[in-house]
């Protein structure tokens, strides 16, 4: 009978293995098998998809024309350069930094709030660098939570700092009134307190999603952008909706019919 020897391994080869199994990651598939043959799921860009979007493109377009043609456009009178409509509203796009301009310092609201904002977003990609996820609304289900947790959290915050300032006649609550008593510039009122304001509500906000829901980087990088999301919308629909005549606080169905 032959004996059997037992070869020992190439201990090369093993630790060739070991690094190769470090480089290895288990993640969550959307199927358990995936055809190596993909030509049923390929579409070609030309005809299929350009097809359709120039079909799309000309029944939008055609929609427009018959609607400019049979609907008069709600117009305001013709410009008067002595006459400055009451309330003067900047476009739709621009109301949520008109809205801020009623509660803070032109250049805080105008500049400083939205440059920080914008570098904030152009960080993101730095900040999390993990594939995962990508291109999934919320990421997961407690990334879905977090969102609505982080828009119910700003429309209930901004809409108390909004009715406490007027309430105050838009004094920074209160506080430029004593500032001025203090003998402060008086931009000390309109550009320290709003920015202690917004520091400590979004230090809340980061501490509330940590306490809640225990997020991963991507998960509170999502609460945060959610909130600025948020707060874009919030701010137009309330310069849009609710600012009338001396960009007071007024209801929708109470505000002036100028539209001819």
């Amino acid at each position: 009978m032959a004996e059997l020897v037992h070869q020992p391994t190439d201990a090369p080869a093993q630790i060739d293995e070991k690094k190769k199994q470090k480089l290895l990651e288990l993640v969550r598939g959307r199927a358990v098998a995936r055809p190596t043959d993909l030509a049923d799921d390929e579409v070609m860009v030309w005809p299929s998809l350009v097809v359709i979007e120039a079909v799309s493109a000309t029944i939008f377009l055609a929609i427009m024309v018959f609607l400019s043609v049979m609907v008069n456009a709600p117009l305001l009178e013709m410009a008067d350069p002595n006459k400055t409509p009451n309330p003067a509203k900047a476009p739709w796009y621009f109301l949520n930094l008109q809205e801020m301009l009623l509660h803070m310092d032109p250049a805080l609201a105008g500049i400083i709030v939205p440059s920080v904002a914008l570098i904030m977003i152009a960080a993101i990609p730095y900040i999390d660098r993990s594939p995962l996820g990508v291109g999934i609304l919320g990421t997961s289900t407690k990334g879905r939570k977090i969102i609505w947790f982080t828009t119910v959290f700003t429309i209930v915050v901004e809409t108390g700092l909004i009715l406490l300032d007027e309430a105050s006649g838009r004094t920074g609550f209160w506080l430029k009134t004593l500032f001025n008593d203090w003998g402060l510039p008086e931009w000390s009122s309109g550009m320290v307190m709003p920015t202690i304001v917004i520091g400590i509500f979004i230090a809340a906000l980061v501490v509330a999603v940590k306490k809640i829901f225990n997020p991963t980087t991507r998960e509170l990088i999502i609460a945060l952008y959610t909130g600025f999301f948020v707060s874009y919308w919030f701010l137009a629909i309330i310069g849009t909706s609710f600012r009338g005549p001396g960009q007071d606080l007024i209801l929708p169905w109470n505000l002036p019919l100028v539209h001819h």
